[in-house]
């Protein structure tokens, strides 16, 4: 791997800035930082790009002292691009690359409380995995794509293809696939066998050579039609979120139905056709079974918004902050609240479709039947529908006594 990196700094011209694991360890930049940052200088050491680079190959030179650290350079992708020009050009294709621009598409992502997303905090802390804009840079200098993945100083391979490296942003309320997939069978085997693999050697050598016995994030999502990339996109069908518009309305399609062929390729390393098509099905129908249930829900409360009758809606609703307009359920209203701005009938539903919904599917794609019935998924997911349908019912009970009350006087 080492001899790699040295044929690759080649090939891009950058030997001149490279400085052989001697000349490294007495350079200026080791010296001040054994003292200053010792962890940094202990992790770079056990790196590939040790023996191959110096600190200036990433950092620049201008930085010279304590008194101007601020000049050091911080590595974005594109610096990490010079040497790994391949493993750039398949990350840029696909959904990782696109991440700080799908969380600054969303307008009010600056109306969480700043003590929680100021610099590369919050949403930010996952979604710097992303290309910022140049302008962008100036103001999140730290974050770049590369190590939230391969974690910085040691940039290990080996680190980020355990299921682990991907646990950090996949997680959560809304997107629980660690979760899912760590109390999945597949996730225990990775847990009571996984110190016996060698996670050294590349994913397409991981059974063969490497001693895996189960599947991996690393090993599913970068297989595509039995080749391995940083493009992590390229079977996705139903992209975590279901209730998205067009999402279910295309689960059916030509090209959704040519990504699931390739998933039943993935599976088939382990199972038969007809397993892996079997549960593919069923991981289909238990999706839109709970998309219909969600739809329901929402159409009884989006209703009750129509006809004026959610909680305080003619008299303690407040605008929401610009750029937002009036909205029912909207996803700045996950994060933001004002008054009776949303209605808790309306918060509900809206947590129904970002929140309890997704966990039902990924429940369902990573085989963790808890997942999609008791804990997470179904059984979350009919809660709030009866606590929907009940808040409907007092409410619209209300509003016709209040209305014959009315003609009463």
């Amino acid at each position: 791997m080492k001899k790699a990196m040295i044929v690759s700094l080649a090939a891009f011209g950058w030997l001149a800035l490279a400085a052989g694991p001697a000349a490294a360890a007495d350079s200026a930049c080791i010296t001040c930082h054994e003292k200053v940052s010792p962890g940094i200088v202990k992790d770079w050491k056990m790196s590939a790009m040790s023996d191959a680079l110096g600190c200036e190959g990433c950092h620049g030179d201008a930085h010279k002292d304590a008194a101007d650290a601020a000049k050091a350079a911080m590595p974005t992708a594109e610096t990490c691009q010079k040497c790994h020009k391949k493993q750039y050009d398949q990350y840029m294709g696909g959904k990782h690359s696109k991440a700080w621009i799908g969380m600054a598409a969303m307008p009010t992502n600056s109306l969480q409380p700043h003590a929680y997303i100021s610099g590369l905090k919050g949403c930010g802390g996952c979604h710097r995995v992303g290309i910022k804009p140049e302008e962008e840079k100036k103001y999140n200098k730290y974050g770049m794509g590369c190590n939230s993945c391969h974690t910085r100083h040691e940039f290990s391979a080996a680190e980020s293809r355990k299921p682990e490296a991907c646990a950090t942003c996949h997680s959560g309320v809304d997107h629980n696939n660690w979760e899912a997939y760590s109390m999945s069978k597949h996730g225990k085997i990775v847990t009571m066998m996984g110190d016996k693999w060698n996670w050294e050697v590349s994913l397409k050598d991981a059974y063969s050579k490497g001693g895996q016995t189960a599947p991996t994030c690393a090993g599913c999502h970068f297989e595509y039609e039995g080749k391995y990339s940083h493009n992590v996109t390229r079977k996705i069908r139903w992209s975590n979120y279901p209730a998205v518009p067009g999402i279910a309305e295309n689960i059916n399609s030509e090209w959704s139905e040519a990504r699931l062929d390739s998933w039943v390729k993935t599976c088939t390393s382990c199972h038969s056709e007809r397993f892996a098509r079997s549960y593919l099905e069923f991981m289909d129908k238990g999706t839109l079974h709970g998309l219909a249930k969600f739809k329901e829900a929402h159409n009884i409360a989006e209703q009750l918004y129509k006809d004026g009758l959610l909680t305080g809606q003619k008299t303690n609703r407040p605008a929401p902050m610009a750029p937002d307009k009036e909205m029912f359920a909207g996803f700045t209203q996950l994060y933001w609240s004002k008054d009776n701005n949303p209605a808790a009938i309306e918060l509900k539903v809206l947590e129904m479709g970002e929140n309890d919904l997704p966990k039902l599917h990924v429940g369902l794609a990573h085989v963790n039947p808890g997942g999609w019935t008791y804990t997470e998924g179904w059984g979350p997911m009919n809660r709030a529908y009866v606590e929907i349908m009940d808040e409907n019912t007092k409410i619209r009970e209300m509003a016709a006594l209040q209305a014959r009350v009315a003609k009463m006087e």
